[in-house]
Formats: structure tokens, C-alpha cells, sequence
């Protein structure tokens, strides 16, 4: 079930030793324009997979485990928790999902796959191929009942997991080709794509925020036309009932901003998000990271302009606020001539089902995705403003 794409660079990338290599080589076979730059956001020796914490404390390890839940049982008073014919196969377990999540049918088998609790940060780990022996003999030594019983699905998939700790994180320095990549852009692009593990990984790099913040440039995020199972999470009501929440703009735009923090030198946040461990001013605003929201017409992300603004009103005052007790008198009553706001634009958009890539993504009809030629003439017209 992986993807052609991972498989080639993986085998490239084992045969040459070498990730640029690997990417050289398939430039030239998929015939990407020379003048086209892909850039590694990490050049390391070491290999390194992604953690995740999720807001309950629940702590993931790997890409997989995080975009692609394994399903559970739900011990929840809800109709969206029932089983339908064919939902399990002959072993008993349920079926793989995809990684979309359907939001038109309650009773989808998707519904038990997603996370208890919405994410809150992603991370690199080193990779230890003996993790999960060790991390099911700590269980076994703790409980040695558990061990004799066989493997349940609850029991399995009990919460909240700490299979590692914050002195398994490792800090990859970034490629230096990434910071004059950014440092030469005239307009920086977030491309749609998964949150947690295709968009935030290269934020979290310490330093990349900061040059973000120095390039006087549009700074773009193109928002997914749907959800995935990493911006849906289901969470228990107070009685009982299993309830699907989902991710809006704002609570994206805060998650992007939180991930540049946690890379910046000049801010770097703390588990609370509250910033008080940033010791250098000013602290960058929400529009230094990003000025404006693309996204197709007919998206399902909720966006809330009012919410937005709210979210940017925040952050200046966080930063008036946090200059004061630094003693930067000048920046004590800092008022901006103007609101600082992220710019939301709505983009032509098509089916999801009418290209191979929206199909491949799950998507449906119903789904919306990007018009190409209508996204580039935006892009392009941001770009040389």
C-alpha cells in the first residue's frame, strides 16, 4: 500500500547513499524541468522518523502510525460506533482505511481509526528498530497478567500511550540549501498536503521559521480541499457519545505558527504555548509567517475570517505585552497603523475524482481540489507584487 514515489527514493536513496543522488536520479526519470529545484529539508547520516504528541499526552511514533491510525474499539454510546455487515474480515480484525476521512457517512469504518485527542506537535526520533519489543516488554514487565492475555483490540489500542519521552527527540539542523532557498524567494508557498507529516516537518527546523520572518514576501499556506485523519479526532462527550471534531483554518494557521516557534531562536515555545519562554523580542506575528489562505471553492475546511483575525489580534498583544517586560520601551505601546490580518482568497476549483492525484488522496466528487492553471496565475501575480 505505499506509495511508487517513497518506494524509488527509499531504493535510490539505500543504493547511492546519498538523498540528493536519489533525487537527482529521479528528476531525470520523471522528466522534471532543470530549472525545477527539490530540496531535502535534512541531510543526515542518521535515520530519523516523526513523533507526534497528541493534546491528551498520547505519544506517536512513525509516519504511519500518525496518518494512518490503526482501527479501534470505541467503548462509547454512539450510533457511529456500530458495526456493519462486511466492516470486519474473516480474522476478526477491521480492515484498512485510507487516510482521507469521510465526513458524509457517520457509520464509516474510518470513524475507529481516528486519534482520541487532536494533535498537538510533530518531532523527529531516531529510529530504533527494537522500539516496539522493548516499549511491549516494559508493558509485560509492568502488568505480567497483560502478557498471557491475548491481544485485544481495546487493550491494544489503550490510551494514553508514552512509548517515548522528550529526551528521545533529536534537533536535525536543517540543509543550508533550504535557509537560501528561502532567503533568495520571492513568494514562499505551503503546499496542501498532509499537516503533521508533510507540511510541518520542514517548519520545525530550527532556524527556517526565523528566515521565514526576514523575507518581506507573500507567504502563502493552500489549504486541503478535505480532511485527513490527522486534522480529525474523535472525543467523548460528558455523556458518553463518541464525537468527530475536525481542524478549522484558524486552528491550523495557530498549529503552523506553534511548529516556526518551536524552530525559532528568537521564540522558542514551550509546552503550553503560552511563550513565555521566548527571551528575545519581538516575537514574530501571525502574518511573519504567513500573509494569505488559498483555498479551493467548495473546501470542507472551515474558515472563520472573524476567528482569524482574532488569532493575529492575539499575537500582536502577546507581543506589545512581551516587549514591555523585556524593557523595549519602544515596543511597550506598539500600535500598527493597520489590523494585521492573514488575506483569504477562495481559488476555481475542480472534482477531486478528475485527476489521478485527488483520487489517489481519497478524494470524491464532492471533494474539491485546486484548479492548477487558476492556482499558478495567483501564485504568480502574489509573486511579483
Amino acid at each position: 500500500g505505499g506509495s511508487v514515489g517513497n518506494f524509488f527514493f527509499a531504493g535510490a536513496r539505500t543504493f547511492f547513499g546519498s538523498l540528493p543522488a536519489a533525487i537527482f536520479l529521479f528528476s531525470k526519470v520523471a522528466g522534471i524541468p532543470s530549472g525545477s529545484r527539490v530540496l531535502p529539508a535534512v541531510l543526515s547520516e542518521e535515520r530519523l522518523v516523526l513523533g507526534a504528541v497528541l493534546k491528551d499526552g498520547t505519544r506517536l511514533r512513525g509516519q504511519y502510525e500518525i496518518s494512518h491510525p490503526s482501527p479501534r474499539q470505541l467503548a462509547m454510546k454512539s450510533n457511529s460506533t456500530k458495526e456493519k455487515d462486511g466492516q470486519r474480515d474473516r480474522s476478526g480484525s477491521f480492515k484498512a482505511v485510507v487516510k482521507s476521512f469521510d465526513t458524509s457517512d457517520s457509520l464509516n469504518e474510518g470513524i475507529t481509526s481516528l486519534h482520541p485527542s487532536a494533535m498537538k506537535r510533530v518531532c523527529y526520533l531516531l529510529h530504533d528498530p527494537t522500539w516496539r519489543r522493548k516499549v511491549q516488554g516494559q508493558r509485560n514487565a509492568n502488568n505480567p497478567s497483560a502478557a498471557a492475555e491475548p491481544p485485544s483490540p481495546q487493550r491494544s489500542k489503550s490510551r494514553v500511550r508514552t512509548d517515548w519521552t522528550d529526551r528521545h527527540e533529536v534537533d536535525p539542523e536543517p540543509n543550508p540549501s533550504v535557509l537560501e532557498a528561502i532567503s533568495n524567494a520571492n513568494c514562499i508557498v505551503y503546499g496542501c498536503g498532509s499537516l503533521f507529516t508533510s507540511v510541518l516537518p520542514s517548519l520545525v527546523l530550527r532556524g527556517v521559521g526565523e528566515e521565514i520572518v526576514r523575507k518581506a514576501v507573500p507567504r502563502v499556506l493552500l489549504l486541503n480541499g478535505w480532511h485527513d485523519h490527522e486534522t480529525t479526532w474523535l472525543e467523548t462527550s460528558s455523556d458518553g457519545n463518541a464525537v468527530v471534531k475536525q481542524m478549522d483554518a484558524t486552528a491550523i494557521v495557530q498549529t503552523i505558527a506553534s511548529a516556526f516557534d518551536r524552530g525559532n531562536e528568537q521564540c522558542k515555545d514551550d509546552e503550553d504555548d503560552s511563550h513565555d519562554g521566548c527571551s528575545v523580542t519581538p516575537i514574530p506575528l501571525i502574518t511573519d509567517y504567513i500573509t494569505h489562505i488559498l483555498y479551493p471553492i467548495g473546501s470542507e475546511i472551515d474558515i472563520k475570517e472573524q476567528s482569524l483575525e482574532e488569532l493575529c489580534a492575539s499575537r500582536q498583544r502577546l507581543r506589545s505585552e512581551h516587549a514591555a517586560t523585556a524593557g523595549i520601551v519602544k515596543q511597550t505601546n506598539e500600535q500598527p497603523s493597520h489590523l494585521d490580518r492573514i488575506k483569504v482568497m477562495g481559488i476555481a476549483s475542480i472534482p477531486a475524482d478528475e485527476c489521478v492525484e485527488g483520487k489517489r488522496s481519497g478524494g470524491a466528487s464532492r471533494h474539491r481540489i485546486f484548479d492548477a492553471g487558476a492556482l499558478v496565475d495567483c501564485l504568480l501575480e502574489l509573486a511579483s507584487t
